[in-house]
């Protein structure tokens, strides 16, 4: 066993990352169980947060071209803080026109937030572990799973343009959360499983 080995399966180590999942998965469900009962909130909510984080970014990139060493440099970095602004200002005065926008952004992030998730899942899967003499971890199909509800939960809400970007957003992320929270509860409880090999991680 390398030292990075038994540096992760140290049991303080180990300790703190199930605690963290169990809240994190905890914290998903609930979310996602909450934008699914109020789906128009949701989707309401997700237009409006984003409209202020494009704002604030919008700002950042203002201020940080105020102090930028080169001409061209700050010519470039003060044209993207003003769209950014712009949109973000958009995105508030206009939350319903901005949905639909948001809807396609977010039908993007899904697709591809769900191949990460399956790419994550293809690292702590079994072969994977084995082949880098590391123990196994059962929970991997849950992350696999969460990755391709996500993937098709974006080809979905594609599909469903215009008419269903008012609910399907927020329905979809909680969803979307659900699923992320059992994957992350399932992992913390394999990490808690004995191994093959008769021990337990922690």
């Amino acid at each position: 066993m390398t030292t990075q080995d038994a540096t992760f399966e140290g049991p303080d180590y180990l300790g703190k990352f199930r605690t963290g999942l169990w809240i994190a998965g905890a914290a998903s469900i609930i979310l996602g169980a909450l934008a699914i009962i109020f789906p128009f909130v949701a989707t309401l909510a997700a237009g409006l947060v984003f409209g202020v984080l494009l704002a604030a970014l919008g700002v950042i990139e203002i201020i940080r071209a105020l102090f930028s060493p080169g001409s061209d440099q700050r010519l470039w970095v003060l044209a993207f803080g003003l769209l950014s602004l712009a949109a973000g200002v958009v995105l508030l005065l206009y939350p319903f026109e901005g949905i639909l926008t948001l809807t396609v952004l977010l039908a993007t992030f899904f697709v591809l937030g769900g191949i990460v998730k399956l790419l994550g899942a293809w690292q702590i899967s079994p072969p994977r572990r084995r082949a880098g003499k590391q123990p196994e971890i059962r929970g991997w199909g849950w992350l696999a799973f969460s990755g391709v509800v996500s993937v098709v939960l974006g080809a979905l809400l594609f599909l469903g343009l215009p008419v269903s970007a008012v609910w399907a957003l927020g329905l979809l992320i909680g969803f979307d959360l659900i699923f992320l929270g059992v994957s992350q509860i399932a992992i913390a409880m394999a990490l808690s499983s004995p191994s093959p090999g008769g021990m337990r991680r922690a």
